[in-house]
């Protein structure tokens, strides 16, 4: 059976800057080093960057700002730490320094340790010993381990990624949250028993009416211009709701007061029935009073045409009433 063997660094890259640096600098292996620190979406942006009067080994770029690596292929120096703190001064805005190397002496532990504790929560100092690993003849593996960093990093991590989930929208969604939040304060005014909620950052705003499985939608259409107005049902995979609703069609269209536009959407285990209006811009914040004063009017006549309906529909006598029409 063949055993695990540790391996000199310098057996895989006999030169730290042209040897060590490039390999490391590649997307598959510096992704490795990201997900062992923990950094989200962590992309290289230069090797060898001047930054002072020294010459930074990488420099990368996270959601939160700089990522700037310092790498050894021998155990940690004072020489390399005077370099770190240069590289500081010439970086602007929140910065994460990783200083790797084969062994990290006690004495620079302890300086990693002091510049967390000590400096502005913008910087973070991460210190993380290299080892190379092989298995009979196999190629060789590196392997990273962090033997200094921030205090409770992993919780800011999972915080911060819990801000970043809740936060990090893009242009689209947050035009759609003020879209739908103006129309929120628009219901909370001629809907006493509208219960305020959080925008959505979505194409739609949805109303449930009693039944699981089926709601109002209301949707705005910003790329292809158009709102529209409807009842959603996601649970009549095999249509039988649907055709039973379409067979009194014109009853239906009645009660609302207009045509309704009837999706069967047989692709989908889903259909709806609703109402459109084309060629308005739901961005456009001129027109907002007329697009919610629409809104109203057809979430009134949905309210008052389906809810009911659903509520009161029995599968059963559905299934035994379509079979005996055809």
């Amino acid at each position: 059976m063949d055993h695990l063997k540790r391996l000199s660094p310098r057996h895989a890259w006999t030169n730290e800057a042209t040897d060590f640096t490039p390999w490391l600098a590649m997307e598959e292996n510096f992704s490795v080093l990201a997900e062992t620190l923990l950094f989200t979406d962590a992309e290289v942006e230069a090797t060898e960057r001047s930054v002072g009067s020294f010459s930074a080994d990488i420099i990368a770029r996270d959601r939160d700002g700089y990522v700037l690596v310092e790498n050894q292929l021998e155990q940690t120096d004072h020489q390399h730490l005077r370099q770190i703190m240069t590289y500081l001064a010439g970086l602007d805005g929140p910065v994460k320094v990783v200083w790797v190397s084969t062994k990290v002496r006690e004495e620079h532990r302890a300086a990693v340790d002091w510049l967390n504790a000590h400096t502005p929560d913008d910087f973070s100092f991460f210190a993380v010993e290299l080892e190379l690993f092989q298995i009979g003849s196999s190629p060789a593996a590196p392997h990273f381990s962090v033997v200094a960093k921030p205090n409770e990093w992993s919780r800011h991590v999972t915080q911060r990624a819990r801000q970043l989930s809740e936060t990090a929208t893009s242009d689209r969604q947050q035009r759609y949250m003020e879209f739908w939040g103006a129309f929120g304060e628009y219901l909370a005014e001629h809907d006493p028993s509208y219960t305020r909620r959080t925008p959505s950052k979505d194409y739609w705003m949805t109303f449930g009416i009693g039944r699981s499985g089926y709601h109002l939608s209301l949707s705005a259409g910003g790329r292809d211009h158009w709102l529209k107005a409807s009842l959603n049902c996601t649970t009549d995979s095999d249509k039988i709701v649907f055709d039973f609703f379409e067979r009194h069609r014109s009853e239906i269209d009645s009660e609302f007061g207009e045509a309704l536009e009837w999706q069967r959407l047989d692709s989908s285990i889903a259909w709806d029935i609703g109402v459109r209006w084309e060629g308005v811009d739901p961005m456009d914040r001129s027109r907002w009073a007329a697009y919610f004063e629409w809104y109203w009017d057809k979430l009134q006549k949905l309210r008052s045409t389906f809810p009911q309906r659903a509520r009161s529909l029995e599968l059963q006598a559905i299934e035994r009433n379509m079979e005996g029409e055809t």
